[in-house]
Parts: structure tokens; C-alpha cells; sequence
């Protein structure tokens, strides 16, 4: 089956993200012995004429999408995608009836789809969609469409034409990504970079992205990740990961990588393995990468330095022993100040991600939220006001419950928790506070860096994770807002 995947993505800030997922996808389907061409909307000037001239030259058979993200998740300058995601079907079913040949069959899927898989493909008018990991199901649904077979039972897929839940839930592999047997062993599916503009993406952002594993083990009342991924780790090798950084290095010269988990440093042993790996392949990288305060330990960290670490955004969320319990979190505000006195040690800089207003958030859990992160000297403070609720998540339960949130429908438009307690008080305080500093990124707040000065910053060169910049002060005061 020729197969047309789209990659509806277009937000660049703080920079373009490889669609590490859609090249699994395409990885895939490609092994089953199907055809696949891919449309990336990343860099595309006009995204439905682009879609138009690609379904009119490409004459799928298929047509999927990958949808990443329902918006930026930052309150109140909130960016919501859906819309587009609307004209983007909408443009695909009207571009293929006119095609003259019967019409493609329109499937979802994505991070974004996976979340609210049924209000999705009641809003979309997609023939079919894919929730959750796609790996097999994707190559199976297309194999029942091509035999003309139902595809109701593969896990996680949505019929339209049925207009009910799958009748088996999204499939979580134990072993991340299926494996093949090629050459006498087995090996794990790596994502088919080669239909990507690859070296654009490195070229505006810098850095090439890894998964390691899937799945997460925390139980953050306001995340999304174990919806996703399932609530178990699935490790990939630690060989595995550094075989294909290794390629990317001799075949792309690639140095500067970010490991895309939602916590890389759990289990201990698996990033361990990781960086051992590193250092004795002598492999010459810089990388950086999300952490938890749980489990980041000094021996660790000593580790992930020498193996090229040079940076960490640690999922702090808050530094007040109330407001962490209340969100979750599972570590105290001893190991947030263990863990920047050890980064400090070694050197690997630090930013935080913070997230305000969460439930019995008061004026006083924000000032000493702020007080205590500020005590920790980190190179960069990314502190998000409210808390975005999704369907699943505890909180957004809390919110289906109580009548905050009516319907799982009503998910899809931005919904967003300030505690009543500080909600005329807590972005008038954060402007205040981190307007006296010269590292602290409102993300929901101030508007985004510039898209000239970030596209500059790019072209001459700089591989780093952007908030590393913000010890220059380059970021400061008016340079950061967008004009």
C-alpha cells in the first residue's frame, strides 16, 4: 500500500522537534513492505497547499497524520493547534475526492490523538485512529484495509464507521520498539530518519533526539506520560542506544543529542549502563536531557559528565514540601538543594521546570518556591503559571468530578487549574520576581524568544539546549519578547 504520512507540527519554539514518533511509525510500515512518502508541515510555508500538491502527486492510498501536541500548554499566551488539525483533515478529504480515484481512508494518530482518542475522531472526521504506541498496530491496520478485513480488535485502534472504543486498549510492548531478526540476531526498530529532512532540523535545532526507553513510574497528578507510555519502564538496551548514536555520528557528524524520556535518569542502572557505554566506546558527544531529583545521585552524575553530559532540565515543579506533596512529586525540598549542590560540584548546569498554581498553592508556597530555587544558583528557571488538565490524569479526574470540567469533550479546548488562593496573585508576583533575574522563562506569560534571534542564534552555530544562553543574559529584559 502507498502510504502518504503527514507530520502536522509547526510550532518552532524553543525549537522544531524531529517527529522522533511519525519516524518510528514510518520505520514500521516500511518493514511490512509498504510505500511511504512523508510530509513534514514543520517547514512547510503554506501547510494546506502543501498537503494539496503532495496528495495530487503522491495519489495515496493512506493518508496518516501524526498530531503531537493539542497546544503549548502555557497559560494564558496559549497556542491551540486542533484547529489547524481540523483544516488539515478537512483539506485531505476534499483534496482526495477530487483526485478522481476513490478516496484514501484518513487515519490519526500521536501523541495528541492518544489522549482523547474519542472526542478526537468525533471532532477530526477521521476514517480511522491509531492510540497509543503504533509500532504494530499501524503496520496491522494497514494490512486489514489492503485485505479488506475489519480492523476492530487491533489494540488501540478507532473505527469510524463503528463509532465505539476499540475492543482491545493500546498495546505497550514490553521491549520499546519491535524487534527484528536481521543478520543473525535480534535487533530493535530504529526510526527511519532517512525520509526526514534531517539535516534541516539539526540545522535550526541544533541537536539530534534518542529515546532510551518508555513508560514512567511516577504518578505526577497532572502528567499525561503514563497514558502514553504505559506505567511501567521498557528499557531499550543501553548497547542499542549508543549503537545508534554512534551512527548518527559517523553518518550525519552529529555531537550535540537530547534524550527525549520523560525522566532519563530511572532506573539508575539503565542510565548507568548508558553512560558507561559512552565513555568506554570513547564516543565524543554533548548531550542533555530531562531528570527527576529522585534517584539523580552524585555517582551518577559524576557519570553522565564524563560520558558528555553538559545539561539538565530537572522536573522539579516546586521547592515547598505542601505544594510537592499535592502535586505528586515524590521527593522532598532536601533533594532539590542535594541535587543542585551536586550539579554544582560538577560542573553539568541546571535548569528547573516549575509549574504554579497546582491545588493549595497560597502566596506564601510561591514565595518560598521561588526563595528556595533561587538559593540553588540555577543557569535557568522555566516556570509555568497553571496547571494544564487532561482527561486520565488524577487531576483531571478531580476536574470531571467536581463539575470544574463537564466532558471529556471539553478537554480539547485548553483547560487550565490555578488554585483560587493565587489567582489574581501569581503572575503579577512571577513577572516581579523574574524580571529582577536575568534566567527565568515565563513560557505562558512573556512571549517567546524571537523567531529572528533564535533562527540567527542557530545559523552560527550554537548546539546547545537555548536556555544555556541565559548565563549571557542574551535573553534578558526585551531581548526575550517577541516583537
Amino acid at each position: 500500500m502507498k502510504v502518504l504520512l503527514v507530520s502536522a507540527n509547526r510550532e518552532h519554539f524553543p525549537d522544531p522537534v524531529f517527529p522522533l514518533g511519525l519516524a518510528y511509525a514510518a520505520a514500521s510500515i516500511l518493514k511490512a513492505g509498504h510505500r511511504v512518502s512523508v510530509l513534514d508541515m514543520a517547514f512547510a510555508r503554506d501547510s494546506q497547499m502543501a498537503l494539496t500538491d503532495s496528495i495530487r502527486r503522491e495519489r495515496p492510498e493512506a493518508i496518516a497524520f501524526s498530531l503531537r501536541n493539542l497546544d503549548n500548554a502555557a497559560y494564558p499566551l496559549t497556542r491551540f493547534y486542533f484547529p489547524d488539525y481540523q483544516t488539515l483533515l478537512r483539506t485531505a478529504r476534499e483534496s482526495a475526492c477530487g483526485s478522481g480515484s476513490r478516496r484514501p481512508p484518513l487515519i490519526v494518530g500521536g501523541s495528541a490523538f492518544g489522549l482523547m482518542p474519542g472526542p478526537m475522531m468525533k471532532n477530526l472526521d477521521a476514517d480511522y485512529g491509531v492510540a497509543g504506541e503504533s509500532e504494530e498496530s499501524f503496520p496491522a491496520l494497514l494490512a486489514a484495509l489492503e485485505e479488506g478485513c475489519s480492523p476492530q480488535g487491533i489494540p488501540g485502534v478507532w473505527c469510524q464507521s463503528q463509532g465505539k472504543e476499540p475492543s482491545s486498549p493500546p498495546l505497550f510492548p514490553a521491549s520499546p520498539g519491535p524487534l527484528s531478526f536481521e543478520g543473525g540476531a535480534w535487533t530493535q526498530l530504529r526510526p527511519a530518519r532517512h525520509l526526514f529532512n534531517l539535516s534541516r532540523y539539526l540545522r535550526v535545532g541544533g541537536m539530534a533526539n534518542i529515546q532510551t526507553k518508555r513508560g514512567c513510574v511516577f504518578r505526577c497528578r497532572y502528567c499525561t506520560y503514563p497514558l502514553l507510555e504505559g506505567r511501567d519502564h521498557r528499557l531499550r538496551d543501553p548497547d542499542s542506544v549508543v549503537d545508534e548514536i554512534e551512527e548518527l555520528v559517523l553518518r550525519h557528524r552529529i555531537r550535540s543529542f537530547f534524550f527525549v524520556d520523560s525522566v532519563f535518569n530511572l532506573p539508575v542502572s539503565h542510565a548507568e549502563g548508558i553512560a558507561d557505554a559512552l565513555i568506554r566506546r570513547k564516543i565524543r558527544i554533548r548531550w542533555s536531557a530531562y531528570a527527576s531529583p529522585s534517584g539523580l545521585t552524585l555517582s551518577l552524575l559524576e557519570k553522565m559528565a564524563a560520558s558528555g553530559c553538559d545539561g539538565l532540565e530537572v522536573g522539579t515543579d516546586s521547592a515547598e514540601e505542601t505544594t510537592l506533596e499535592s502535586l505528586g512529586k515524590g521527593f522532598s525540598t532536601g533533594r532539590i538543594l542535594e541535587v543542585a549542590e551536586d550539579c554544582r560540584k560538577i560542573g553539568i548546569p541546571l535548569c528547573h521546570s516549575l509549574i504554579f498554581g497546582g491545588p493549595g498553592e497560597t502566596p506564601e508556597t510561591v514565595r518560598t518556591t521561588c526563595r528556595v530555587i533561587d538559593s540553588t544558583h540555577p543557569m535557568a528557571v522555566v516556570a509555568m503559571a497553571g496547571v494544564r488538565l487532561y482527561p486520565g490524569t488524577p487531576m483531571g479526574d478531580w476536574a470531571l468530578s467536581t463539575g470544574e470540567v463537564k466532558t471529556e469533550e471539553d478537554f480539547l479546548t485548553p483547560r487550565f487549574f490555578i488554585d483560587p488562593a493565587v489567582r489574581s496573585f501569581l503572575i503579577p508576583y512571577l513577572e516581579e520576581f523574574s524580571s529582577a533575574r536575568g534566567n527565568w522563562i515565563l513560557p505562558g506569560v512573556v512571549p517567546p524568544l524571537a523567531p529572528t534571534t533564535q533562527r540567527i542564534i542557530r545559523f552560527l552555530g550554537y548546539k546547545k539546549p537555548l536556555w544555556h544562553l541565559l548565563k549571557y543574559g542574551v535573553f534578558k529584559n526585551r531581548v526575550y519578547r517577541d516583537r
